[in-house]
């Protein structure tokens, strides 16, 4: 949807609740992943205005660059987001105060389902946290994590990055006995504690290349029959 006519047709009225995502780094180097539930005051063409009650320490303290934001929202049951830009960040007392621009398009979400293979080794992958809900941003920030299991359709890895859905991240990594670097894309849909300092994040592939798919499928088809 455009945003001039959701605007226009009152599609997003004020003031109303919202979403932001937020990835950047930290000063040290480190990823920064924060999402909360913000309040959108005023809007236009240009630019939006949106505010969060914080405790003593507001939670954006540690941020020191900002990679990419999306912004979203429901109406009637439909979820909208899209990519914005920082403009101005304030906090005064308890109160942190986001100027954002405003989006071109507000996109719509579409939820897909992929089976699961069992994947026998624990294998190194590293990760780019490169957009979300498959919007892609042109700066990332990486984390290092080992693959639970995998499929042609999506994997589960362990991390001790706190992430969370429905990040976008670039995924590389080599499997066991096979050569080949493989590099896919996909969507975060599910994060659960693994252990007290590591969570399990399950990710949904997209836009694979079938010879790429082929390969992880006819893998892990191999281990299980192997297992």
């Amino acid at each position: 949807m455009n945003w001039t006519l959701a605007l226009a047709n009152e599609t997003v009225v004020f003031p109303r609740s919202c979403s932001l995502i937020v990835v950047g780094e930290t000063k040290e180097g480190s990823p920064f992943c924060y999402e909360d539930s913000f309040t959108l005051l005023k809007a236009s063409a240009e630019d939006m205005t949106v505010t969060l009650d914080a405790a003593s320490i507001h939670p954006l303290e540690k941020l020191h660059h900002v990679c990419f934001i999306e912004f979203s929202f429901r109406e009637q049951g439909i979820l909208y987001y899209a990519l914005v830009d920082l403009l101005h960040l304030e906090t005064k007392r308890n109160v942190c105060t986001l100027t954002l621009t405003a989006p071109l398009e507000l996109k719509l979400s579409q939820k897909r389902r992929h089976p699961r293979i069992a994947l026998p080794t624990r294998t190194p992958v590293t990760s780019r946290i490169v957009g979300v809900r498959e919007q892609i941003s042109h700066q990332n920030v990486a984390f290092t994590g080992q693959i639970l299991d995998l499929s042609g359709g999506g994997m589960a890895f362990m991390t001790s990055t706190r992430v969370f859905c429905p990040l976008e991240l670039e995924l590389s990594f080599v499997l066991p006995g096979i050569a080949q670097k493989i590099t896919v894309y996909g969507e975060i849909v599910r994060v659960a504690h693994f252990s007290s300092d590591a969570y399990r994040v399950a990710v949904r592939f997209h836009r694979v290349p079938d010879s790429t798919a082929a390969l992880m499928e006819e893998y892990c088809s191999a281990s299980g029959a192997d297992s």
